[in-house]
């Protein structure tokens, strides 16, 4: 179904889909992009359920070559450069695929080595099963070291449905900036897609360096209503000289990735901005909880009560997160066969622990493997370190358990102070 997205949404209304710099692209032009970029992926050989492994520098061009993998019904398989050419090359090795479009390492064709391909339009539509890989996302998984998520069709169009319906209605006049990478289910899933499928506006910035004052720019400048970012990009985004001078009181904040300090929130809050806590994982969704900005003031740890539309969940006798929806909840892992993250009921084991107080409001606690049994009680490092990490002295905090005699275990604290304190410490 996704092949034919684009085609679809021009016929409704063919307005803006992405914009990069300057350069805005229709829906049609996106479309038609993609027809040339498949075409050029068949001239190459790739046929259906081929690997195509990706690190491409432009976000115009990968976002295009997504959709013509569609088109061709191969699988896209984006790799983070960042991780170097061994992870590369790990990454070619576990799923043997028939290209590597490599902008960063030359292990495989270039872009612009695939576009000069790309002088027709491809003619034919592979109509995938929804059930049918279209992504394979590389992460830690619930356990152990980095596999890959197979995320099936129906996966990515499902989580697009359920965040339109369950996150107050996103609708054709909304605006994203996407700032998280495209080899990153959140730069795919958590706003994007569901924004292509009802005719949105999608900006994209020209590099993957992150930058708070051009952020808040683009925001103003491109009136966008939505946006979402991992906590350390809202901390630079209100630690900016700009977050006080620009008006961003249209923007609907969304925190994913991890818990945001109440104190980061509270800057947002206290100027009336929108703002409330997601919580996902690449293997479901990502987009599972929703709580409203006005009831997220007063529950600034809270994602919300569960669940979003066509999802289940439920809590372990260890209060570990459990997941079941078969819509948007992944495959299993690539070339894992014996690596089973569902219980025998059919839910996945997310490995996060929660809590859920009298309202019926989930709060992360911690990663289950992260959690420190000592003297018999259970704590929790992340509890731990949002706690220091609100201090006004402590820059950064983590928190490991030790081995001890007395205890069993004991936590050990690791502290990054601030540059004014270490400069206090050292005239002592």
């Amino acid at each position: 179904m996704l092949e034919s997205l684009l085609k679809h949404r021009a016929r409704i209304e063919d307005s803006i889909a992405i914009k990069v710099g300057d350069k805005s692209y229709t829906y049609s032009q996106l479309e038609s992009l993609s027809n040339k970029v498949a075409f050029a992926l068949h001239r190459l050989g790739v046929k259906p359920s081929d690997r195509v492994v990706t690190l491409v520098k432009s976000p115009l061009y990968h976002v295009a070559l997504f959709f013509a993998l569609r088109k061709i019904g191969a699988v896209l398989v984006p790799v983070n450069p960042r991780l170097g050419r061994d992870f590369l090359k790990f990454v070619i090795n576990d799923v043997n695929p028939s290209l590597v479009i490599d902008d960063y390492f030359n292990e495989g064709v270039r872009m612009d080595e695939v576009l000069k391909e790309a002088y027709d339009e491809y003619g034919y539509e592979y109509r995938m099963n929804l059930d049918e890989i279209a992504m394979i996302l590389y992460t830690g998984g619930t356990t152990g070291p980095p596999k890959g998520a197979m995320i099936h069709e129906g996966s990515i169009l499902w989580n697009a449905i359920i965040t339109v319906l369950s996150w107050g209605g996103l609708t054709k006049n909304d605006c994203t900036l996407v700032s998280l990478p495209l080899y990153h289910t959140g730069g795919w899933n958590v706003l994007m897609m569901p924004l292509l499928l009802v005719g949105g506006r999608v900006v994209l910035p020209e590099t993957d360096k992150f930058d708070a004052d051009w952020t808040i720019e683009t925001l103003a400048r491109e009136k966008c209503t939505v946006y979402m970012g991992v906590p350390t990009m809202l901390d630079s985004i209100s630690k900016s000289p700009l977050f006080d001078r620009v008006d961003l009181s249209h923007v609907l904040f969304i925190s994913g990735g991890g818990p945001l300090l109440p104190n980061v929130a509270k800057r947002f809050i206290d100027k009336g901005y929108r703002l409330f806590q997601g919580y996902g994982l690449t293997e479901a969704g990502p987009n599972n909880f929703y709580i409203s900005p006005e009831r997220y003031k007063d529950k600034l740890m809270s994602v919300g009560k569960p669940p979003l539309l066509f999802i289940e969940m439920k809590l372990s006798s260890d209060g570990e997160l459990l997941i079941k929806g078969p819509p948007h909840v992944f495959k299993g892992y690539w070339n894992r066969p014996g690596e089973n993250p569902f219980t025998s009921d059919g839910y996945l084991m997310t490995g996060d622990l929660f809590t859920v107080d009298n309202e019926g409001d989930f709060s992360f606690l911690d990663r289950k493997k992260d959690m420190i049994k000592t003297g018999g009680e259970n704590v929790y490092s992340t509890e731990v370190e949002v706690a220091l990490k609100q201090l006004p002295y402590i820059d950064d905090a983590a928190v490991f358990g030790v081995p001890d005699e007395h205890w069993g275990v004991r936590l050990l604290l690791q502290l990054r102070l601030k540059s004014l304190v270490l400069k206090l410490l050292r005239m002592m």
